[in-house]
């Protein structure tokens, strides 16, 4: 009977110390937070009020609008940036600026606004830097851009041969050049691109009607399509304008393929028609 006391009151001292703490736990409403100090000891504190280090703690504790300032302060201390690299292999850093990027996802309210499956998407948040736009890039190639004029007509343009070559820091890339028109009011374009051959990686350049660079994607994503009875295969790529000041667009490939390559283009403003 000893050994089982003993033994009963050993298992009830745990026990005691764990109900213990959760009746300090659960003591904390909505207007205290619980902390534990160095010997252990469970405290409640007023939200409103910075706790204090308990005697023979130097542990500083901060309230929760103390954290938030500090994350606030090392945010504007330390700005998030990213390093990009231009087709002629120049290397930009530039500040990443979250709350433009937020304002544009919330242009679209909820999911039946969103358009899903055109990438890239060229809208004005997303341009590249000003340094890059006015320096000097495609305006040289004037002569070179195809007009595609009217909506919902596509326009075939064929080998990337017989265009002059796109030069980057990789060297000189074969190329295709061609400009859609502005359209009035506040309207999306959408651009598809159908790239028959060999399957390839493509680069798009966007530009303005100065033929100065607005967006550089790389690498744009193209779906394959096999070839049917009544097609031969192609890829696609769709992309989105959303910025009025676009008009031109050069598109190159990673590598000259060994057979002959098109490209038909489609563009279409308003609503997607496609």
């Amino acid at each position: 009977m000893k050994l089982s006391g003993i033994l009963y009151f050993s298992l009830r001292l745990p026990l005691l110390g764990i109900s213990l703490l959760l009746s300090s736990v659960l003591m904390a409403d909505g207007g205290y937070y619980t902390v534990i100090d160095a010997q252990g000891r469970v405290v409640n504190l007023p939200k409103e009020s910075s706790p204090e280090s308990p005697p023979g703690d130097d542990t500083e504790y901060l309230s929760e609008q103390q954290i938030e300032k500090k994350i606030e302060q090392y945010d504007q201390d330390n700005p998030s940036f990213y390093v990009w690299t231009d087709a002629d292999g120049r290397v930009y850093t530039e500040t990443y600026d979250a709350e433009a990027e937020q304002a544009a996802a919330a242009e679209v309210e909820n999911d039946a606004g969103a358009i899903i499956g055109w990438d890239p998407i060229l809208a004005p948040p997303f341009r590249v830097s000003e340094k890059v736009t006015t320096g000097p890039c495609c305006g040289a190639f004037a002569d070179e851009f195809q007009l595609v004029p009217e909506p919902f007509k596509s326009v075939q343009l064929f080998d990337p041969v017989r265009y002059r070559s796109f030069p980057t820091s990789t060297g000189n890339h074969r190329a295709w050049y061609f400009e859609v028109p502005e359209v009035e009011g506040d309207l999306q374009r959408f651009l598809m691109l159908r790239l028959r051959g060999a399957s390839v990686s493509v680069d798009l350049i966007a530009l303005n009607s100065d033929y100065q660079p607005l967006y550089y994607s790389t690498s744009i994503p193209l779906d394959d399509y096999p070839e049917t009875w009544h097609s031969v295969g192609y890829q696609e790529g769709k992309v989105l304008i959303e910025d009025d000041a676009v008009t031109a667009f050069v598109l190159y490939m990673d590598m000259q393929p060994a057979e002959d390559m098109s490209l038909e283009i489609r563009w279409a403003d308003g609503q997607s028609p496609f």
